[in-house]
């Protein structure tokens, strides 16, 4: 069953155009890993250091595995000091959903 996972956080001050570049890569690296669907990473209009990113995933296994991944990991390390906290990690279950061109 597919999964949606939404992340939501927020880049210091300071850090804003390397956390918007470093999260455009690892969009960029996420949508080649094996079961992803769909990511996506989009910046606040009315505050561009909050950055949000959708994703789609064929199954909660295929997600588990990414975020397990060395090339996530590594990805992740260059954000360390450039972030207010921890992002939050949502996934979700559908409840009404319109389905691709249907």
């Amino acid at each position: 069953m597919p999964i949606h996972v939404i992340t939501l956080a927020e880049a210091l001050p300071q850090h804003v155009d390397a956390v918007r570049s470093q999260l455009a890569e690892m969009a960029n690296m996420t949508r080649m890993a094996e079961g992803c669907v769909r990511c996506d990473v989009y910046a606040a209009s009315g505050g561009p250091r909050y950055f949000n990113t959708i994703e789609v995933w064929v199954s909660a296994e295929a997600h588990a595995a990414w975020i397990q991944s060395a090339p996530l990991l590594k990805s992740i390390a260059p954000l360390f000091g450039k972030m207010k906290g921890l992002p939050e990690v949502r996934v979700l279950d559908v409840i009404n959903e319109l389905a691709d061109g249907t």
